[in-house]
């Protein structure tokens, strides 16, 4: 194993791991997501029509995104975190240092209410307790658990990674129906995914590095492929969900499903979870399923998406009394 290149000072790597230090850089990183995706939002929802049932973007609207001075600010500020972020998971288990992103769902909460001027309900605050409690929960479990080692198996890692991008893919697919809150979540969700794995990838790219002899290994072009593409089509499919519907809820749904993809993929395929007993997994599924209705929950009460269940209530009922009109007539 090659000397890690110390990019923090004498006596100090980034590959050293340095839990409570990888945690406290997360915290900020959370906060920088929630800002850059609310930046982002604000950015997106000018580009689409608020008025249609479907707001999934084209690709000449992504296009005209890329040059919007507002959504590149999102973009650099959601980078900044991401970066602080991939610092945090090269000094600790991406099973500790993962799920501390749910930070980022009270930050986007509070953000919104300040920029538009709403007061957050008991019901959104109580969804994003359960949330947090959930993942907390699934984080001790996680982190109790967690071994020190990563493994490094290529068929394993090639395998839940493509399996990974078919759950993603199918839960993109579903954000072409229902309505905009169910589009907002299944587009988010989708995205999650593939952002979960991101961290997966980061995990092992780094674990490749710190091994040495890496750029001959075609396990690690492997992953930096798969990396881009959890990049490239996660992140397309995040900017479909702040199409859709608010930025709170693409927040919930990527800091609660990323975490839980990343975290199995690490105690199943990187040899993290070699401790994990079955009172662990059961506690791991219980306290996840809890995160998740919490964001399912935040998802429906929203005020964005309950101006929208009235919207569609109102002009069902117009087009119900204008079709008694014709009759009668």
């Amino acid at each position: 194993m090659t000397n890690p290149i110390p990019l923090m000072g004498p006596g100090f790597s980034i590959f050293d791991q340095n839990i409570p230090l990888a945690i406290a850089i997360v915290v900020v990183a959370s906060f920088l997501f929630a800002g850059g995706s609310t930046i982002q939002h604000l950015a997106v929802s000018r580009s689409v029509d608020q008025t249609a049932e479907n707001r999934s973007m084209g690709v000449s609207q992504i296009w005209a995104l890329v040059r919007n001075p507002r959504w590149l600010l999102g973009l650099a500020t959601v980078a900044a975190g991401a970066s602080m972020h991939i610092v945090g998971l090269m000094m600790a288990p991406v099973t500790v240092v993962q799920p501390v992103g749910i930070l980022a769902v009270p930050w986007a909460v509070l953000l919104a209410a300040k920029i538009h001027h709403f007061r957050p309900s008991k019901v959104i605050w109580g969804a994003v307790a359960l949330t947090i409690l959930g993942i907390v929960v699934f984080t001790l479990f996680s982190a109790s658990t967690a071994a020190p080692d990563t493994e490094l198996p290529p068929t394993r890692i090639v395998v839940a990674s493509l399996i990974v991008f078919t759950v993603g893919g199918i839960l993109g697919y579903l954000g072409r129906f229902g309505s905009p809150a169910i589009r907002c979540l299944m587009w988010a969700s989708g995205g999650s995914f593939f952002y979960g794995l991101s961290s997966a990838m980061v995990k092992s790219v780094s674990e490749l590095v710190r091994a040495g002899d890496f750029l001959g290994r075609p396990l690690f072009w492997t992953v930096v492929g798969f990396l881009l593409i959890c990049y490239l089509v996660g992140g397309w499919m995040v900017q479909q969900g702040y199409a859709n519907g608010p930025a709170e809820i693409v927040v919930g749904s990527m800091t609660t499903t990323d975490p839980i993809v990343a975290v199995t993929f690490g105690l199943a395929v990187l040899g993290e979870g070699v401790l994990l007993g079955w009172t662990d997994s059961v506690g791991m599924l219980l306290s996840g399923a809890v995160a998740v209705g919490g964001v399912v929950i935040l998802s429906k009460y929203h005020p964005e998406a309950q101006h929208n269940q009235i919207a569609a209530r109102a002009e069902t009922a117009r087009a119900v009394a204008a079709e008694e009109e014709l009759e009668r007539q």
